[in-house]
């Protein structure tokens, strides 16, 4: 292990997640959105260095959020005089900040690097009536060269909670999400999603820096980095394609992988209600109706 690599410490990790919330910043006319949630991916290596006190450093990076928000929301007669606000103040996520540090598996964050991956609910498209939009940033750190690369992520709005009944009462039960249009439902590593099919070619897998995908999901390394493919045809007809290392099965069969030389004779229809697995990590569900 070289000398020359040092691992990323607590101070740089908090450092790079100030500077992340300060370019993610969200203004709306009273108020500044800022991303909530970070997540933070380090070398298997230089994540085992810091291992230990990885609930410490959460707890601290917190802290510093906190500090930083004050900080910007209330600045000195000076900073106000040289460097006037153009920014409502930011508003501190009601649930507090969720700082999550983890070892990257998918190989590309490397020695002394640190990858960050903010998540920020920002006002939804018009168009996916009941769902959210997630704006997704993920960065990477390599020294003082920054990557970033941002999306959006149509996620289904939480159903409200039923209420208890009450004697003599009818029990008032959630309303259904309503979401138009082709969407896949799927549950991975952070939690129940609903994404919605606008593009003629979406493209599903793990993702990573030299990999851009459309639908990125939370799995292991059994997911390849683009694992599959969904074609919309001028008709509206939907067609699976496999382009990964470990199988796309629809409705438990095996889809053929994608031949370039013949890519409409390798590839399946998808009907209402079709299952897609990835491997054997993540199942997808097509909804036509």
């Amino acid at each position: 292990m070289s000398t020359d690599i040092h691992a990323p410490s607590g101070e740089r990790i908090a450092a790079e997640i100030e500077r992340e919330l300060q370019d993610r910043r969200y203004p709306l006319r009273h108020v500044t959105l800022v991303p909530a949630e970070y997540h933070v991916y380090l070398h298997p290596e230089d994540y085992s260095y810091v291992e230990s006190i990885v609930p410490r450093i959460a707890q601290d990076v917190e802290a510093c959020l906190n500090t930083l928000v004050d900080r910007l929301n209330k600045p000195s007669a000076w900073s106000r005089l040289i460097a006037p606000a153009n920014h409502p103040p930011i508003e501190v996520p009601t649930g507090g900040w969720a700082i999550h540090v983890k070892p990257a598996v998918n190989n590309d964050v490397g020695r002394g690097e640190l990858g960050i991956h903010s998540r920020m609910a920002v006002p939804r498209v018009d168009q996916f009536s009941g769902s959210r939009t997630v704006r997704i940033t993920e960065t990477l750190i390599s020294g003082t060269e920054r990557r970033s690369t941002t999306r959006m992520q149509t996620e289904a709005a939480e159903a409200p909670a039923p209420v208890a009944a009450q004697p003599e009462q009818v029990t008032i039960l959630p309303r259904p999400v309503l979401t138009s249009g082709p969407r896949l439902s799927y549950r991975d590593d952070t939690g129940e999603h609903i994404y919605v099919l606008t593009k003629e070619l979406t493209k599903i897998g793990r993702g990573g820096s030299a990999h851009w995908v459309d639908l990125t999901v939370a799995a292991g390394a059994q997911v390849s980095r683009e694992h599959c493919r969904i074609r919309r045809d001028p008709a509206g007809r939907l067609f699976l394609q496999d382009v990964s290392s470990s199988g796309t099965f629809r409705n438990g069969r095996l889809v053929p992988r994608l031949r370039d030389a013949d890519p409409a004779g390798s590839e399946s229809e998808l009907h209402d209600g079709d299952t897609i697995r990835l491997a054997d990590a993540i199942t997808l569900t097509i909804h036509l109706v």
